[in-house]
């Protein structure tokens, strides 16, 4: 199993995530597919169809040269009002339920991963712990809506305005890093103890500002691997079928519509396919966030030594 608690530096921090995954991450996303499965479907499905909506009303404005696209829009919402508003309304719910699991899910994990001695564990144990954590999880939520956020988006409209004297760039490069770690080891700390939502911002607080620039800087380098990684990943596919719909139009004859029916098809897909990658690549960032917290926590609690002493133990035995 790869050691939680342990004294790391930058480096380790980035190390220990991808080893993490080389070792279990068959285990992690066999359990992650299987409690999360369900919503992703879903999230799916209703991402697809709106999609595939929006995009129909762009390409319909295009191919008529803007003449019929309100009416086409107006027509949409007139006959299907009242669907669009309950499909709004369950898709915001469902999209909130299943972030707060997503990013729930890798706390969880580590938790029953430390407590287990490595992935001897199955998802009905993760998917309980998940339900008696619910009542917190859904306070963290409301808490971090109604008076984080309101903090945080003054705080980032003030470093949006700081871009214009260039001081606000690299603000800004610090400030994104900072405050997601801010908050990923707030819910670590939140969910892992009992301790009240503002004891585990100030527990958070401490963990970053130990260590600032290690764990600043290993958040801000896993950000861009993730981005850079999921451009490729997005990028190439949309090449290769632009390639394919704009060849097969000029070599078939085929008319404007066809070729713009066929372009939102695979935009809409591209945006699903991108989709459920952002969510399947946040792991990564929130394992990394583990890291760091079992780490700080290994620097006031020292458990390291204990393990150390119980392992000599039972090999007496």
């Amino acid at each position: 199993m790869i050691a939680l608690f342990k004294k790391r530096r930058f480096n380790d921090y980035l190390n220990d995530t991808f080893d993490f995954f080389k070792k279990d991450g068959k285990h992690f996303f066999g359990a992650y597919f299987t409690i999360n499965g369900v919503f992703l479907l879903l999230l799916t499905v209703f991402i697809y169809f709106i999609s595939k909506v929006y995009f129909e009303v762009i390409f319909s404005e295009i191919n008529n040269n803007g003449n019929s696209s309100y009416n086409y829009a107006e027509t949409f919402l007139s006959e299907n009002f009242a669907l669009i508003i309950f499909g709004g309304f369950f898709f915001v719910l469902l999209t909130l339920l299943f972030t707060l699991i997503n990013f729930a899910f890798p706390v969880i994990y580590l938790s029953e991963y430390e407590k287990n001695n490595g992935a001897n564990f199955s998802s009905k144990e993760i998917f309980k712990r998940l339900k008696a954590k619910a009542g917190r999880l859904f306070l963290f939520f409301i808490l971090s809506l109604f008076i984080i956020a309101p903090i945080l988006m003054i705080i980032f409209a003030i470093l949006i305005l700081l871009c214009f004297i260039i001081i606000g760039i690299p603000l800004l490069m610090i400030a994104i890093p900072l405050l997601f770690s801010l908050m990923s080891l707030t819910l670590y700390h939140y969910l892992n103890n009992e301790d009240g939502f503002f004891s585990s911002i100030g527990k958070a607080f401490g963990y970053i500002f130990n260590q600032f620039w290690p764990i600043v800087g290993s958040t801000m380098i896993m950000y861009m691997i993730i981005q850079v990684t999921l451009t490729i990943l997005s990028m190439i596919p949309y090449v290769i079928a632009m390639v394919i719909i704009f060849t097969s139009a000029n070599t078939s004859g085929s008319s404007d519509t066809e070729a713009l029916s066929s372009l939102g098809i695979t935009m809409t897909i591209l945006f699903v396919f991108t989709t459920i990658l952002n969510y399947v690549f946040n792991n990564l960032l929130m394992i990394n966030q583990g890291m760091m917290y079992y780490s700080r926590r290994e620097h006031i609690e020292n458990k390291s030594s204990f393990y150390e002493i119980d392992s000599i133990g039972n090999h007496f035995e």
